[in-house]
């Protein structure tokens, strides 16, 4: 009995996939989730052709949190948030969303999962970055502020 379960614990481990950006690799996205790219395995950091728009430093919130979030703008348009060394604690629910303030006025919802280290994040067209300058790591369930990044 000990050695099945020992089994189905290396298993179940074993089917965790990390999605931390290779700095090396050089494939494309995968497909997004809900239109919003959430899974980043195997993309690159390479920004060279695009334009750096913003860039914030996190802050604590209710949890320690640490790291930098960047937006960059391709010449098509499309604008990518970028996370770089992101550490925060683990929590329920937790989100990332481009909101108007830390009071999570006027927001978007980013992703429904929230992972530490370097990850990227597709930013939709409709996101009016002129007004949602502040990235939050929040807590849906409790409505908790983790941290956030107001990029400038």
């Amino acid at each position: 009995m000990r050695v099945l379960m020992l089994f189905a614990l290396i298993a179940l481990s074993s089917c965790n996939k990390s999605t931390e950006i290779d700095p090396a690799a050089t494939t494309t996205p995968n497909p997004t989730e809900n239109g919003v790219n959430t899974t980043t395995e195997k993309m690159t950091m390479d920004f060279s052709g695009q334009k750096l728009l913003l860039e914030g430093k996190f802050v604590n919130g209710a949890h320690p949190t640490s790291g930098t979030a960047k937006i960059y703008e391709a010449k098509d348009g499309k604008r990518t948030l970028v996370f770089e060394s992101l550490k925060s604690d683990a929590g329920p629910d937790l989100r990332i969303y481009l909101a108007n303030d830390k009071a999570v006025t006027n927001f978007v919802e980013l992703s429904n999962k929230v992972e530490n280290g370097n990850k990227m994040y597709d930013i939709p067209a409709k996101v009016d970055l002129s007004k949602q300058k502040f990235v939050l790591i929040w807590c849906k369930q409790f409505s908790v502020l983790f941290g956030h990044a107001e990029l400038k």
